[in-house]
C-alpha cells in the first residue's frame, strides 16, 4: 500500500451527506451510543470499543469504552493506516485475531518490531438506506484473541441497534425542521409587521425562556406579548392562542428544543431558506 488516503465506498457521496444529517460530526453526544460501546466490550471482552462515524473526510468518534483519554468528537484523517476506514467497504466485519498474522495488515507502521500483534474486530453500522455511516471497532492491544459465532451475531445486533439510533436521529432533526418552518409560515400571516427576529423570540417565549423587554419590542407592539407587574416579558392571551393554533404547546416546544448555540443555528439555517 501507497501512503494516500483510504479508499471510499462506491456511494461515498450520499453516504457522507447522510452521516451529516445526523448532527453528529459537529455535535457529537456520546451519551446516545455510550451503551452501545459498553456491551460490545463486555460481549467480546476486547480492552477497548468504539464508536465513529465518517464524513466526507474525516473519521469523528462519537463514544467509546475502555480509555481514560477519550474526547468525544476528536477527528483524525482516513487515511490508509486508518483501518476502521476499511470497515465501511464491506457489509460483513473486519475481524483479525493476531493484526500481526493478517496478510494485509502484518505491515502496519504501529505492528513494526512485534511478532505477536493486537486483536481486532470492526463492524460496519450500516442504516436503513443501506450506507455504511460508521464502524464499532474493538482492540485488544495486549494480545490475540478470536471471536465466537455468537460472539459475532451479538455485535452485530448492536450494530443493528445504532443504525436505527442513527436513523431516528435523522427523522427527527428533518421533523424539527419541517415544524418549525411551518410554525415560522404561520406566525409571519399573523400580522405583516412581523419579522424572523421576532419569530426567534416567539419561540423563546413558548419555550419559557426569559427574554429583555427591548427585544420582545415587536411583540408587544401587536399584543402577542406583554410585561407583568415585575416587568417581566411573557406571553398576552393572544399570544397564547397563536400558540395553540401553531400547535407549539410547550410540551412540544419542550420536546424538539436544543440547548444552547445548536438552537440558535438550526433557526438559522431554517430562516435562510424562508428568505
Amino acid at each position: 500500500m501507497n501512503m494516500g488516503l483510504a479508499p471510499r465506498p462506491a456511494n461515498e457521496d450520499l453516504r457522507a451527506q447522510t452521516v451529516v444529517k445526523t448532527g453528529l460530526v459537529d455535535a457529537p453526544n456520546p451519551d446516545l451510543f455510550q451503551i452501545y460501546c459498553d456491551l460490545a466490550k463486555d460481549i467480546t471482552g476486547f480492552e477497548t470499543a468504539s464508536f465513529s462515524l465518517y464524513d466526507g473526510e474525516m473519521k469523528c468518534s462519537i463514544a467509546e469504552a475502555g480509555s481514560d483519554d477519550f474526547v468525544p468528537g476528536t477527528k483524525s484523517e482516513r487515511s490508509e493506516w486508518n483501518v476502521c476506514s476499511y470497515v465501511l467497504l464491506d457489509t460483513e466485519p473486519l475481524i483479525m485475531p493476531d493484526m500481526c498474522q493478517d496478510s494485509v495488515w502484518k505491515v502496519h507502521p504501529n505492528l513494526a518490531g512485534l511478532e505477536v500483534g493486537p486483536a481486532y474486530a470492526g463492524f460496519p453500522v450500516i442504516n436503513g438506506e443501506n450506507f455504511a455511516l460508521g464502524t464499532l471497532c474493538m482492540l485488544n492491544p495486549s494480545g490475540p484473541m478470536a471471536l465466537s459465532d455468537e460472539q459475532v451475531m451479538q455485535v452485530k445486533k448492536i450494530t443493528r441497534s445504532i443504525a436505527h439510533m442513527l436513523d431516528l436521529q435523522i427523522q427527527q432533526k428533518e421533523l424539527t425542521s419541517q415544524r418549525m418552518l411551518e410554525a415560522c409560515s404561520h406566525f409571519q400571516k399573523a400580522d405583516p409587521r412581523l419579522g424572523l427576529g421576532d419569530f426567534k423570540m416567539y419561540v423563546s417565549l413558548c419555550s419559557e425562556m426569559r427574554i429583555p423587554e427591548e427585544s420582545a419590542a415587536g411583540l408587544i407592539n401587536v399584543g402577542l406579548a406583554e410585561t407583568d407587574e415585575s416587568g417581566e416579558v411573557v406571553m398576552s392571551e393572544a399570544g397564547r392562542k397563536l400558540q395553540f393554533d401553531m400547535n407549539l404547546q410547550q410540551k412540544a416546544v419542550k420536546r424538539i428544543k436544543m440547548d444552547g448555540g445548536e438552537a440558535e443555528s438550526l433557526l438559522d439555517e431554517m430562516f435562510a431558506e424562508i428568505e
